[in-house]
């Protein structure tokens, strides 16, 4: 519980805590006031004393009810506010800390942090809902139980005694079942991987349902069953603990009313209360043994909820983003030396570099190579995704750093091999519709595409179409160095020919410097450096040989 109200306090504060605390314990008050009050008036009706109707009792009974009323919706719309305050709130903080995390960092807990906002967060907002009614029921046993106290010491001690017997049966099992807990949501990741799997690798499975079939057979169904059989064991014993306490308090109301009443010579009177009192303090019990595997699972879900926060926290490890960023104008060159990179331990291990490499405002840089020859783990070096583990990168001879990687990545603008197209464009506070119109038609979108508050009116296009909407939206950014990954591969010939020969230029003409992964070697011609990507080194090729092959 420590863990859980370490998350909800930030929230709160301690005004706030003590505040919705406050009316658990006053709705618990109320509630042992109004069974106090019934007790008292059924006494009085066995003993022949409540003959007339009682003024004063009908005050105390309403004012209760009131009370009772007035503290019930309080606190339940407290407990609403408390619920969606924390739904919101830590997944905000979530999402904003994944949004200053290092790229590598993050793309390793993509699966962690879905499961932490979709799992996760929920349970611990029921949690936080549960800890109010779980003080609620724990004062409202308190005070049952020093009402039992002032009815017969002898019987209490007895009650006490059953209600130990109860808890040290709960806790015998509670470390089997916290790590049956454990373990559910560990089999929860794995779910979300292969659920994951499933709904973005659908096009392929819908192709061969072999595919689906296999991850349905050999992980989902796995995963399912042992979660199945965890979860059962764990719960079911949570029920076995609940029953057993419930039997222990029906042999107990038992001998009070068919032994102790007897032997101790306690009063009828007394003796109703006891057992309605005794009832009261069951349902109490009842409620917070039932809370208790809800808070459990929330502290399983608050260790691993808290490790991620903290992880990402530090995987954040670049500058904030200034607001000032490198345009055109301002970009002289990038140059990098010795740069280096490497991934993945013994066998599996791969890296590049050393890699010298320039690239000067204006330039048209085409970059080619077998698969797994490292173009992309080169190309994501040079944007700062990765951080090299050798060498250095200068922009305009200014050395890039940890400090400065922010503003560093700030100059590329970037449509990636597996691009994602927003509906809008972003980053962006003022479009220029003037430029939006001259791109549209010069990718001869114009009849496709419409632009309304920096939204499009669609993006249900061809892949190819979809590239072209993604690039135009990335040079309307105005940033001073463009990359693209294989952007052409998707184009038909037509349009591949004017992108390098037309398009290129016009790019080139306006100052625009261009770094292409790029496979089409008829128009290597276009690119005003060359470069071949083997084995993890880059070399540089000679571009007019391409020249002179065109002019043959």
């Amino acid at each position: 519980m420590k863990k859980i109200l370490n998350i909800v306090l930030p929230l709160l504060g301690k005004g706030g805590l003590l505040k919705y605390i406050f009316l658990g314990i006053f709705s618990g008050v109320c509630s042992f006031l109004f069974i106090n009050s019934v007790t008292r008036v059924i006494s009085l009706i066995i003993s022949g004393g409540f003959t007339r109707i009682s003024m004063e009792y009908v005050i105390i009974f309403s004012t209760l009810i009131l009370l009772f009323i007035w503290t019930r919706r309080t606190l339940s719309l407290a407990i609403i506010n408390l619920s969606q305050m924390m739904t919101w709130t830590l997944r905000k903080q979530l999402l904003s800390l994944s949004l200053r995390a290092n790229y590598q960092e993050l793309i390793s807990r993509k699966t962690r942090i879905r499961s932490a906002i979709l799992n996760d967060i929920s349970v611990l907002t029921q949690a936080a809902m549960n800890i109010i009614q779980f003080f609620s029921a724990l004062i409202l046993t308190i005070a049952c139980l020093g009402y039992l106290a002032s009815i017969s010491v002898v019987l209490f001690l007895i009650t006490i005694g059953i209600a130990l017997i109860g808890v040290t049966v709960y806790f015998i099992g509670a470390k089997t079942n916290a790590r049956d807990l454990e373990k559910a949501r560990d089999f929860e990741n794995n779910f979300l991987e292969n659920f994951n799997a499933i709904l973005d690798g659908f096009k392929e499975i819908y192709m061969e349902p072999k595919k689906g079939k296999e991850i349905y057979d050999k992980k989902i169904d796995e995963v399912a069953n042992d979660a199945y059989k965890t979860n059962t064991a764990a719960f079911t014993s949570f029920l076995n603990n609940q029953i057993t306490g419930q039997i222990l308090f029906y042999i107990l109301i038992s001998s009070i009313l068919l032994f102790f009443s007897i032997i101790l010579k306690i009063k009828i009177g007394d003796t109703v209360s006891f057992i309605f009192t005794l009832l009261y303090l069951l349902s109490s019990i009842e409620t917070v043994m039932v809370l208790i595997p809800g808070l459990l699972r929330a502290k399983v879900s608050s260790d691993h909820l808290i490790e991620l926060i903290n992880e990402l926290d530090s995987a954040n490890t670049d500058a904030p983003a200034s607001e000032k960023y490198n345009f055109k104008l301002e970009f002289n060159n990038i140059s990098v030396k010795g740069l280096e990179f490497n991934y993945g331990e013994g066998e599996k291990s791969f890296g590049i570099g050393p890699i010298d490499f320039e690239v000067g405002k204006g330039e048209v840089i085409f970059v080619y190579g077998g698969n797994g020859s490292g173009k992309t783990t080169f190309i994501h070096s040079v944007l700062g995704l990765n951080i090299p583990s050798r060498g250095e990168i200068k922009l305009n001879d200014t050395i890039i750093n940890k400090e400065t990687y922010t503003n560093y990545r700030a100059i590329f603008s970037v449509v990636f091999s597996d691009f994602y197209l927003f509906n809008e464009i972003l980053a962006v506070d003022h479009v220029d519709i003037e430029k939006w119109n001259y791109y549209l038609e010069l990718f001869e979108l114009g009849k496709k595409v419409e632009l309304k508050d920096n939204g499009f009116s669609t993006t249900d296009l061809s892949t190819g179409q979809r590239k072209r909407l993604a690039l135009i939206a990335t040079l309307l950014e105005e940033k001073p160095v463009l990359v693209i990954d294989e952007w052409a591969a998707d184009q038909d010939p037509y349009f591949r020919k004017k992108f390098y020969t037309e398009i290129i230029p016009l790019l080139k003409a306006k100052g625009l410097t261009i770094i292409a992964i790029t496979h089409d070697d008829r128009y290597y011609h276009c690119a005003d450096k060359l470069y071949k990507m083997d084995d993890g080194n880059l070399i540089e090729e000679n571009v007019n040989i391409h020249r002179a092959n065109l002019i043959l």
